[in-house]
C-alpha cells in the first residue's frame, strides 16, 4: 500500500490534542559537548493518546475491534467476531513475544504487520471473517487500529525545535519503541519528510527493525553502532537523549553513557518509576517541561 494512502487515514483518523500539566519543577542546565540529538517519539516529539505505544498493552472493546474490521474492507461472518477477535488479537501477541523470547531477545518487538496477518488467518479459519489475504490490507488494518487505540498529535514546540537545530546543523535520531506506522504519522501529521524535519536517516532506531525495544540496553546499542557509523568521533557522551520515562528511557541511555533529558510535559506519558530500583537515586541531567527549553540548555546552538 502506498503510504500515501496511510498518510491520508492517518489525518482523516486525527484530532487535535493539547498536553496535559504535570506540575513539575524543571531542572535546567547548560549542557556542553553535544553534537547530537536524539529523541522518543511516543509521549515526548508526540503526544500519545495512552502514554505510550506498545501492542501488548490495553484490549479494545469489541465495538471499536469491529469497526476496525469493517473499516478494513472485511466480511463479518459472525456478530460477536469484534469481541472473538481481540481475544485471538492478544493471544496472538504474546504468542509472537514468546517466541522471540526463544530467541534470546529479552524485550522483544513483532512486526504489528505479521500480528494482524496470523489474527486474520484465524479468524478465517474459525469462520469469524472473509478476506482475501494482501500485505495491503495487514497495514491498512494496523493504522486502521493504532490510530483508534492510541491517538498522536505533534506536542507543542516539537516542529519548531526540530526546525531550528536542523538550521544549526545539529544532527538528530529517533530511538523509539514503534511500528512500520510511527515514521507515516509522524510525517502525515507535520505535512513533512523526517528529513525536512532535520532527522538524519542513519539515526533512526526503531524497534520494529531491530525485533526489540526498551528497555533493553541493547536496542539503544544499536544506536551507538549506528552512531559510531555515522560519525566515529562521536562518542555516547555527545548524545542527548530526551525521553519521557526513567526506566525506558532516561535509564538505559544514562547506563551507555548518554546524556539524559527527562520530558516531564505531559501527564499521560510522564513515568517517574519511582519505585523500580533502577530508577530510586537516577537523576537526569535535564528536566523539561517544554521542548523549546532544550534551546536554552545547549551552548553555542
Amino acid at each position: 500500500m502506498t503510504h500515501s494512502l496511510l498518510h491520508n487515514r492517518f489525518r482523516e483518523l486525527s484530532v487535535p490534542m493539547d498536553p496535559v500539566e504535570t506540575n513539575t519543577k524543571p531542572i535546567l542546565n547548560v549542557l556542553t559537548g553535544i553534537k547530537v540529538l536524539a529523541y522518543d517519539f511516543y509521549g515526548t516529539l508526540f503526544i500519545s493518546g495512552v502514554g505510550d505505544i506498545g501492542i501488548d498493552d490495553g484490549s479494545p472493546d469489541a465495538g471499536i475491534f469491529l469497526d476496525v474490521l469493517k473499516q478494513s474492507g472485511i466480511r463479518i461472518n459472525n456478530k460477536n467476531a469484534g469481541k472473538l477477535g481481540f481475544t485471538i488479537y492478544n493471544n496472538v501477541v504474546s504468542d509472537l513475544i514468546s517466541d522471540l523470547k526463544k530467541d534470546g531477545i529479552e524485550f522483544p518487538e513483532p512486526d504489528i504487520r505479521n500480528v494482524w496477518k496470523d489474527v486474520l488467518l484465524t479468524m478465517q479459519i474459525d469462520g469469524l471473517i472473509e478476506f482475501e489475504q494482501d500485505q495491503d490490507l495487514f497495514e491498512l488494518i494496523s493504522v486502521e487500529f493504532e490510530a483508534r487505540m492510541n491517538p498522536v498529535w505533534p506536542m507543542p514546540d516539537a516542529i519548531k525545535i526540530l526546525h531550528h537545530f536542523k538550521s544549526k546543523g545539529m544532527p538528530q535520531g529517533i530511538i523509539s519503541n514503534s511500528q512500520f506506522y510511527t515514521p507515516i504519522v509522524l510525517e502525515a501529521l507535520t505535512n513533512q519528510s523526517l528529513t525536512e524535519l532535520g532527522f538524519n536517516e542513519k539515526l533512526l532506531n526503531w524497534s520494529y527493525h531491530q525485533k526489540l525495544k526498551k528497555p533493553g540496553t541493547r536496542f539503544y546499542q544499536d544506536f551507538i553502532e549506528k552512531l559510531h557509523s555515522f560519525d566515529s568521533a562521536i562518542k555516547p557522551e555527545n548524545v542527548l537523549y530526551i525521553g519521557n520515562d526513567m526506566l525506558k528511557d532516561v535509564y538505559p541511555a544514562a547506563k551507555l553513557g548518554m546524556k539524559t533529558a527527562l520530558f516531564a510535559g505531559d501527564q499521560r506519558s510522564l513515568k517517574w518509576r519511582e519505585d523500580d530500583p533502577r530508577c530510586k537515586n537516577l537523576i537526569p541531567d535535564l528536566v523539561i517541561t517544554q521542548l523549546s527549553q532544550l534551546l536554552d540548555c545547549l551552548d553555542q546552538i
